[in-house]
């Protein structure tokens, strides 16, 4: 789990940080009173923490003790929509978590190719200018529509 959406977040629900997230990880299911984020498909970019107006996401080792819970309840909120989407009709989407986000789900190589540009980025291995030349192909194919502005 890379990064965890915690107490701060609760009634609260902002989106901001679904907007800027480049692999669609962060899910708002009906019936829930915060966001969560997917572990398995989150890239660690770090581009939701900035975003979030009350400051409620987390790396997973920076979760403060105060909230070290959420941990349990973000990974417990994927667990519970599975089980109901796969005792539900498979075709009834409202019973399927669905990123709000709306991109295309990438498949696990995309998202490791993603994820190493931006690891490649960060060490410096390579510059931001390459890595945004390899980034548009790779986030176009997970259905990230990339405009100019």
């Amino acid at each position: 789990m890379a990064y965890v959406i915690a107490e701060p977040c609760v009634d609260v629900k902002d989106t901001a940080c679904v907007a800027v997230c480049p692999v669609d990880c962060i899910y708002d299911f009906d019936g829930e009173n915060m966001l969560y984020i997917q572990p398995e498909e989150c890239i660690d970019c770090d581009a939701c923490r900035p975003e979030c107006p009350v400051e409620a996401i987390f790396p997973l080792a920076e979760v403060p003790a105060q909230w070290q819970s959420y941990i349990a309840i973000n990974a417990e909120a994927f667990e519970r929509h599975s089980v109901e989407a796969a005792a539900g009709d498979e075709s009834d989407e409202a019973a399927a978590p669905a990123a709000t986000g709306g991109g295309a789900a990438a498949s696990s190589a995309e998202t490791e190719a993603v994820k190493q540009v931006l690891v490649d980025v960060q060490a410096k291995t390579l510059t931001p200018e390459a890595g945004l030349d390899l980034l548009i192909p790779l986030l176009e194919k997970c259905g990230v529509t990339i405009t100019d502005g």
